[in-house]
């Protein structure tokens, strides 16, 4: 893995076709912008543009964006937003991004966020299982399943609350996402959310607390 800190102002590359000697179409990563982020993500993720970003890392091969993740500050009830934490607002892999892309950006984004973000204790990210986003990418990436009552009360009977899960518009019922969670650092804070949201389901808290969820 070779690392490149391109302007020492915080902006790095890392190349993976060096591993076996072949530059010409190698997958490199790097410290981008929402625009560039958004040029991606108005056609190819279901969510269109993120609204902000606090963090933005990109994947090129032979010159074309083919990977986007966009971080922000999260705005959840309960979830610290004192730059401690994280959010994976936008993740965005193209099928012209190659195999084990994914776990690629991943590792290249948590070097990056430790190196330019050393306050950050927690990544967090949500998955929606009603667009067929069931979690796979995070598992393999070894992020932790962090169940909201929303998503477990959901899970427990089909139904969730009556109230719904929430609107974007107003209008559209949301269906309940999947919560995860990577600890970069040691957060007393990460540990008390979880096992207020496994009040519902105190069979799940012995697997969460071994990393097995």
């Amino acid at each position: 893995m070779a690392e490149l800190d391109a302007t020492r102002v915080g902006r790095y590359a890392v190349t993976w076709g060096r591993l076996f000697g072949d530059d010409s179409d190698a997958l490199t990563f790097d410290v981008g912008c929402k625009g560039e982020a958004d040029s991606l993500l108005v056609g190819r993720h279901y969510l269109g543009p993120a609204t902000r970003a606090e963090l933005v890392v990109v994947g090129h091969r032979a010159g074309a964006l083919v990977a986007v993740q966009v971080w922000v500050t999260p705005t959840a009830r309960h979830i610290p937003s004192d730059g401690t934490w994280l959010e994976l607002a936008r993740w965005c892999l193209t099928p012209e991004a190659g195999d084990n892309a994914g776990s690629r950006q991943h590792a290249y984004a948590v070097r990056t966020i430790k190196r330019i973000h050393p306050r950050v204790t927690t990544l967090v990210s949500y998955s929606d299982p009603s667009v067929g986003h069931t979690g796979t990418l995070y598992r393999a990436c070894n992020w932790q399943y962090a169940p909201t009552h929303h998503s477990l009360r959901y899970h427990a009977d089909g139904v969730g609350y009556a109230s719904g899960h929430g609107s974007w518009d107003g209008v559209t019922v949301q269906a309940p996402k999947d919560r995860w969670i990577f600890p970069l650092r040691r957060d007393l804070r990460r540990d008390e959310l979880v096992a207020a949201s496994m009040n519902y389901r105190p069979d799940l808290a012995a697997d969460y607390s071994k990393g097995a969820l």
